[in-house]
C-alpha cells in the first residue's frame, strides 16, 4: 500500500509540473485525442481496446483491472500548424508557432479484480492567431481555448474476459478572444478573457473473448462550460466600456468503439470508430453587463450549428525485437463545421492524419516517440464572413515524446 501512495504522489506531481509549465498556446484543432500520448499517436489513437498501457486511464479506464503490471507515463506533444487564406493574388497566413500539449497517466491494477487510475491531459484546445490588420480582423484576430482534464477512475473485472470502468472528468477551461470591433472605428480592438471549472463523467467496458482479441466501448458525457470573465477595449470610446462578460460553450459527448487484434506474435492491429456529438455546439452565446456600442446589458449569439461527426482509425504495429516496436496508422477525421458559419477563428475542414512511431524498452523504463503529418482538405469562407473569400489551406506537423515506467 505504501508503494501505491508513492506511485500516485509521483504521478500527480508529474501532472502538475507538465500542465503548469506548458505554454498558453495549444493546437489549431478543437478535439485533440490523437495527440494524447506518443504510443497513442503512433497507433492513431486506436487505444480504447488496449489492455496493456497506462494511457487506459484516459482512453478506457475499464482496461486497468485487466493489466498485469503497474505503469506511469508522462510526455509532451508539440503541434506546429500552418493555415492560410488565399484571396486572389494575396495570401494571409495564421501566425506559425509550436503549441505544447502535456499529459500524464498512471494505471494501478489491484487485487481481487479492481484497478484505479488517474490521467491529466488537454483533450480539447484551440489557438488561432492572425495578423492584427488582416482583412478578417473583424471576425477574429486571436482565439484561444485550453481545457485541462484531470480524470480519476475505478475499474472492476468480475471475470478474466470482461471489465467495467468509470471516472469523473474534472475540467479547467481558460479562453481568450481578440478581434477588431467595427469598420467605422478601424483602430478599436476588444479582448475577452474568461475561465470556468466544470465536470463530466466517463463509463466504459472491455470484452476479451480470447487472449489475442479485445473489444472496447467508451462513453464520455458532454460538458457545459460558462466562461466568466471581462471584456476590455484598447481605446476609451463612448458606448464601448469595460464589462463583465460570459461565454457559454458545450464540449460534446463521445462514443469510442475499438477492436485490438494480435493476429500473430510480434504483430498488432487496431481499429477504432469515434463518434462525437458536435450538434450540441449550436452557438457561442456572449452575455455582457455593458453590451458593446450601447453600454447596457445585452446578449449575442454567434451561430455555429455544427454537425455530429466521426473519426475512423486503423493502425499496425510490429515488434522488431524484444526491445523495439515500430508503429504506423492512418486517421480520417471528419469536420463538424457547418460551411454556412465557418469563420477564421477555426476555419478547418476534414483532416487526414498519417502517423508513424517508435518505442524502445530498457528494463522498467520505456521511451516512445511519434510523428504525424496532418493534411486538411481545402475549405472556403462562409456567407457569415462577407469580407473574406477564396480558399483556406492548412496542414500540421506533430511530434510527440514520452517516458513510461513499470512499477
Amino acid at each position: 500500500m505504501k508503494r501505491l501512495y508513492v506511485s500516485y504522489f509521483v504521478a500527480l506531481c508529474l501532472c502538475f509540473i507538465l500542465i503548469f509549465s506548458s505554454s498558453k498556446g495549444f493546437s489549431a484543432g478543437f478535439q485533440l485525442f490523437n495527440e494524447l500520448s506518443a504510443r497513442g499517436m503512433g497507433n492513431g489513437a486506436t487505444m480504447s481496446a488496449r489492455t496493456d498501457t497506462a494511457e487506459s486511464a484516459w482512453f478506457n479506464p475499464a482496461a486497468i483491472a485487466l493489466m498485469n503490471h503497474k505503469e506511469a507515463v508522462g510526455g509532451m506533444a508539440v503541434v506546429m500548424p500552418s493555415l492560410s487564406l488565399q484571396m486572389g493574388d494575396y495570401e494571409y497566413h495564421m501566425k506559425k508557432m509550436g503549441y505544447m500539449l502535456p499529459y500524464a497517466y498512471i494505471a494501478y491494477p489491484l487485487p481481487k479484480g479492481f484497478g484505479i487510475g488517474v490521467s491529466a491531459n488537454v483533450p480539447y484546445g484551440l489557438t488561432t492567431e492572425w495578423d492584427p490588420d488582416w482583412p478578417g480582423r473583424y471576425y477574429a484576430i486571436k482565439t484561444h481555448l485550453q481545457c485541462v482534464f484531470v480524470t480519476p477512475s475505478l475499474s472492476y473485472s468480475p471475470y478474466k474476459w470482461v471489465s467495467f470502468g468509470a471516472g469523473v472528468q474534472l475540467v479547467r477551461a481558460d479562453a481568450e478572444m481578440t478581434r477588431a470591433v467595427t469598420p467605422s472605428i478601424p483602430t478599436l480592438r476588444t479582448r475577452l478573457t474568461g475561465s470556468d471549472e466544470a465536470w463530466g463523467y466517463v463509463v466504459s467496458c472491455i470484452l476479451k473473448p480470447k487472449s489475442n482479441i479485445s473489444f472496447g466501448l467508451v462513453y464520455r458525457s458532454g460538458i457545459k462550460i460558462v466562461l466568466n470573465g471581462i471584456t476590455k477595449y484598447n481605446e476609451s470610446i463612448p458606448g464601448f466600456y469595460r464589462s463583465d462578460a460570459s461565454v457559454k460553450l458545450r464540449l460534446p459527448p463521445t462514443v469510442s468503439i475499438g477492436l485490438n487484434i494480435v493476429p500473430k506474435k510480434f504483430w498488432r492491429v487496431g481499429l477504432e470508430y469515434l463518434w462525437t456529438g458536435w450538434s450540441c455546439y449550436k452557438a457561442l452565446t456572449f452575455k455582457y453587463d455593458r453590451y458593446p456600442g450601447t453600454g447596457v446589458p445585452g446578449t449575442y449569439d454567434a451561430t455555429r450549428k455544427w454537425h455530429d461527426t466521426y473519426a475512423l482509425r486503423i493502425s499496425l504495429s510490429h515488434n522488431i525485437s524484444n526491445a523495439m516496436v515500430v508503429r504506423t496508422a492512418y486517421v480520417y477525421d471528419k469536420s463538424p463545421i457547418n460551411d454556412k458559419y465557418r469563420d477564421p477563428s477555426l476555419p478547418t475542414n476534414d483532416r487526414h492524419l498519417f502517423c508513424v512511431g517508435l518505442g524502445y524498452v530498457h528494463g522498467r523504463l520505456s521511451i516512445d516517440g511519434a510523428y504525424t503529418f496532418l493534411r486538411m482538405e481545402h475549405s472556403h469562407p462562409s456567407p457569415a464572413t462577407p469580407l473574406l473569400y477564396g480558399t483556406y489551406k492548412g496542414y500540421a506537423n506533430i511530434i510527440d515524446v514520452d517516458l513510461r515506467w513499470r512499477f
